[in-house]
């Protein structure tokens, strides 16, 4: 089921129109893709870990090396380099230029959420929504978290603003207890963009939770990225 919202936006004739906003964007929950996939391939979870584990090591050395290439029925990766060069013999200048993972659904992935059910929701005219998190230590994305070290929240309308006791940036243990984050230990706040320093935590697994008053400065609004981050004991 893919829940949505239209939210308003600007056509290029200066008209107006409306465009679609999953609320779940995030994608599907680490815990549930396991338990799927230990079913489909008839072992236990932890089995299904190790080769959603294996998958993403085999994944990294390959593109370190600067290789593309396919899962079949997922989809192809594969490596290009943007950002400008000021003439054919310059050097690459990692100020300008990237290196970045391009990755091509194949057509039975497109084919599969192409028959999901949508469930447009009402009353929704916007709303935070983080897409990835990413621990900056280690490189990781949706997947740990690095105390005392930087975490890059990437969405829509995330930027902690308002007034409202409730708002701010919540690290949620199992039993949803919230560990608040310091607003002084928030580097970057941008609608797309927060940066914040990871508190002290014990070692677990957390989601991340935003409540926020941004382009609405009456009602608190909040998100909860459900992907389990892991913390691991030092």
């Amino acid at each position: 089921m893919i829940d949505y919202y239209l939210t308003q936006s600007a056509l290029s004739s200066g008209e107006t129109g409306y465009h679609a906003v999953v609320t779940h964007t995030e994608g599907v929950d680490q815990k549930n893709f396991i338990k799927m996939l230990s079913e489909v391939l008839n072992v236990n979870e932890g089995e299904a870990k190790n080769v959603i584990a294996g998958i993403g090591t085999a994944a990294r050395n390959l593109l370190s090396q600067g290789w593309s290439f396919k899962i079949e029925g997922l989809g192809s990766f594969s490596l290009s380099i943007t950002g400008s060069f000021p003439s054919p013999d310059a050097a690459f200048n990692p100020a300008v230029n990237k290196i970045s993972v391009r990755f091509l659904a194949d057509k039975e992935l497109t084919a599969a959420a192409g028959s999901a059910s949508l469930n447009r929701l009402h009353g929704v005219e916007h709303g935070p929504v983080i897409d990835s998190v990413e621990d900056k230590a280690s490189g990781a994305i949706n997947s740990k978290l690095s105390p005392g070290h930087g975490v890059n929240l990437s969405g829509k309308d995330i930027k902690i603003a308002g007034t409202d006791s409730t708002v701010g940036i919540y690290l949620l243990d199992s039993t949803g207890n919230g560990i608040r984050v310091p607003s002084g230990d928030m580097l970057e706040n941008g609608p797309t963009k927060v940066l914040f320093i990871c508190p002290p935590l014990s070692a677990g697994e957390y989601t991340i939770q935003v409540t926020t008053q941004y382009k609405d400065q009456v009602h608190p609004r909040s998100y909860i990225f459900n992907a389990p981050l892991v913390v691991s004991n030092p």
